[in-house]
């Protein structure tokens, strides 16, 4: 029996051995006990340690978080100063690059500029179209002073403050711009809605304008000098039973989206 016994391992141990996938199976199971214990102890070695990683972990997605913000920053920053640039030519009665529609007739060239303020702050309430700007008269800006973008004028000062200063858009209910259409020279009194879109009033009924026309400030007995882009006429209305005209008017600049505006001085002729 012992001989039979023998016999039967040693034919198993050549059939394992000449055998080739016989021979990895009983290595791998032969292995398997040293392996699974190799692993366990590694990890238990490696415990002590878990807590200190966590630790650097937290530190390198927090530093990876600042590294984010930075960017965000720098691309805000590096945008910011191309528009002031952008403003600061329109001053000085250049076409900045990027901008479609000229400013006006005669440009921008008043001799002089303005600081270039950031909008940090927007009313709430619907009608009302004021905004909050973080330059104020440490600056130079003043009170009736003018809020210019490369499309055109976006409103003007309303209130200063020595850091900081509020804006009424040309769309705000209590906006009134003298204004002329550029091609006929009508005189008007270009009014805001609170909406998307100005009004032109004390027109005569049968005046010149036309869906299309562009609208300029007429630098009348106010802050604002003559010749800078308003709009362009959208839509005429004649009411021939009340002799009245009216037309709207689609602001050149979009107050929506304004994030900086170039503050100029008061024209002369302003109070």
């Amino acid at each position: 029996m012992r001989r039979l016994s023998l016999a039967l391992v040693i034919f198993l141990g050549a059939g394992v051995w000449w055998h080739q996938p016989l021979r990895r199976a009983f290595l791998a199971v032969f292995r398997l006990p040293l392996t699974t214990a190799e692993r366990t102890f590694s990890i238990l070695l490696d415990l002590p340690q878990v807590p200190h990683l966590e630790i650097e972990l937290a530190r390198l997605r927090t530093e990876l978080t600042q590294r984010q913000l930075d960017v965000v920053h720098f691309q805000e920053a590096f945008r910011h100063q191309t528009r002031a640039t952008q403003l600061q030519q329109a001053a000085e009665g250049r076409n900045p690059a990027g901008s479609a529609t000229p400013l006006g007739s005669e440009g921008l060239r008043f001799g002089t500029s303005g600081p270039v303020a950031r909008v940090i702050g927007r009313t709430i309430i619907p009608t009302e179209h004021v905004i909050l700007l973080d330059r104020g008269s440490r600056e130079g800006v003043a009170r009736e002073g003018v809020l210019v973008d490369v499309a055109g004028v976006a409103g003007r000062i309303v209130e200063v403050h020595p850091t900081t200063s509020l804006g009424s858009l040309l769309t705000d209910p209590d906006s009134r711009i003298a204004c002329l259409v550029e091609r006929s020279r009508e005189g008007a009194l270009l009014v805001g809605t609170g909406g998307l879109q100005d009004r032109l009033e004390y027109l005569d009924l049968d005046a010149d304008i036309e869906v299309g026309d562009r609208v300029v400030t007429a630098g009348l007995g106010g802050s604002f000098p003559k010749g800078l882009l308003l709009g362009v006429v959208t839509k005429v209305q004649r009411d021939e039973r009340n002799a009245r005209l009216t037309a709207w008017v689609r602001p050149a600049v979009r107050v929506s989206q304004l994030e900086e505006v170039l503050c100029l001085p008061p024209s002369k002729n302003a109070d």
